[in-house]
């Protein structure tokens, strides 16, 4: 009895000590995957701290050439200004001087004239103020310059069709460069998505402006998936998260063989932001 309680004990020892290994080796696997996790979470935050520097670096890049072409529009209107309205003003009212105090025929003649010359005077400034407020709407949108390159960038390196439109009555400047970046983002993936993982043949974006609110909406024609079902992938959280970060909503309507549509509504009243 001894000696197989002794067997017993052994055994029950050894169980005990590979027990201890496996929980061992499990703790150690575990924690170098967690480890190997946490890497790569912090690698793809850094790529992404990277890619909003860059976007931002575009923004301010887009700003620095809105403000040259404004000084040199600014310089063509003063030149257009002194050389032509002013010049033709000035010898406008000379004559009038000259014939202000006579009532002959030639005189009265002049003096029509010189309204006929005042009127085309006036046309000329309303010219000018039409250039400018249409000068005006072509700069100081530099954000939907740099979107409309990267759309323009995936039309070329993918064969789906892609057609895209603004709204002529964004206010871009009430949204600030960190909703811009984010805003930005989400298309990127957006579009990225569609093309590579969906293979859709038809992609549709539309910029629009409701209520205060830019929504951006992206329509594809590809192959969908069960919104229901399934984790969401990193690219879809971190759309998601890009979205309530700027104090907007991002929702995604898919169903398998139906193709997908993404809408993004950000409002623009916030206030502003840095991308620290």
């Amino acid at each position: 009895v001894m000696k197989e309680n002794k067997a017993l004990g052994d055994k029950n020892q050894n169980l005990v000590y590979y027990l201890l290994g496996t929980i061992l080796l499990f703790s150690v696997g575990f924690f170098m995957y967690s480890e190997k996790q946490k890497q790569k979470i912090f690698v793809l935050k850094q790529e992404q701290q990277a890619s909003n520097q860059q976007i931002f670096n575009l923004l301010i890049s887009q700003q620095e050439n809105t403000v040259n072409i404004r000084i040199e529009e600014q310089k063509r209107i003063a030149k257009e200004l002194h050389d032509g309205v002013l010049g033709r003003l000035f010898g406008t009212r000379l004559f009038i001087d000259s014939v202000n105090k006579s009532n002959s025929k030639e005189a009265i003649e002049g003096r029509s004239a010189a309204i006929v010359e005042m009127q085309s005077i006036e046309q000329q400034i309303r010219e000018i103020s039409h250039d400018m407020n249409s000068e005006k709407g072509k700069i100081i949108n530099n954000f939907v310059g740099i979107v409309i390159d990267l759309l323009e960038n995936q039309k070329k390196a993918y064969p789906s069709e892609l057609h895209y439109s603004f709204g002529v009555d964004i206010t871009w400047e009430k949204l600030d460069n960190f909703a811009k970046i984010n805003l930005y983002r989400i298309l990127q993936e957006s579009l990225q998505n569609s093309n590579k993982y969906a293979n859709a043949k038809s992609i549709e974006v539309l910029f629009k402006e409701i209520d205060e609110k830019i929504v951006l909406t992206i329509t594809d024609n590809g192959k969908g998936f069960d919104v229901n079902k399934g984790k969401k992938g990193i690219g879809m959280s971190n759309m998601k998260e890009r979205a309530e970060e700027s104090g907007g909503i991002y929702e995604v309507v898919s169903a398998k063989n139906a193709g997908t549509t993404t809408t993004v509504t950000l409002p623009t009243n916030l206030k502003q932001q840095t991308t620290s």
